[in-house]
């Protein structure tokens, strides 16, 4: 994937915030906050974020991949801590795990599942877009992938 991919891929998630606004108030579908649907006040600061680096990626588009790799880190982490933290909270507060009454199905929600797969694909792109710009190979020494087996390896 070239660098131009890995900045226009950015900008249009971003530019398509107020869509994902749209989906989520008036249709009841969140996908984009999905973690924050219990804190309407975090999640209008979050969408309130990505507009606002909308705007930034507007003036400053070849900060794309960064802005974007610092939102999906942000992002996933909340995700991963709605989805495990009351797990963990079910499982250290229940004295019969078997006889516990744990709605499952809430914390692994079809929005959940699919705000951490929107974040973290986002994440991905961003996060090799954003070694470009920065000017960082993206060569791993500790790979042997793409190099010749030295003399003593074969």
């Amino acid at each position: 994937m070239n660098i131009k991919v890995k900045q226009t891929v950015p900008k249009f998630y971003y530019y398509i915030t107020p869509l994902f606004i749209l989906l989520d108030y008036a249709g009841g579908l969140s996908v984009r906050a999905a973690v924050l649907d219990t804190m309407p006040m975090y999640k209008n600061l979050y969408y309130g974020f990505c507009i606002f680096c909308a705007i930034g990626i507007y003036f400053r588009p070849q900060l794309s991949a960064v802005v974007a790799l610092f939102d999906s880190t942000i992002i996933v982490l909340m995700t991963v801590l709605s989805v495990f933290l009351p797990y963990i909270r079910c499982l250290m507060e229940a004295d019969d795990i078997l006889n516990t009454n744990w709605d499952i199905a809430g914390a692994f929600s079809i929005p959940k599942i699919v705000n951490i797969v929107l974040s973290g694909t986002i994440g991905i792109i961003a996060f090799h877009g954003s070694l470009q710009m920065l000017g960082i190979s993206e060569n791993r020494p500790h790979s042997k992938t793409g190099r010749k087996p030295e003399a003593n390896e074969q």
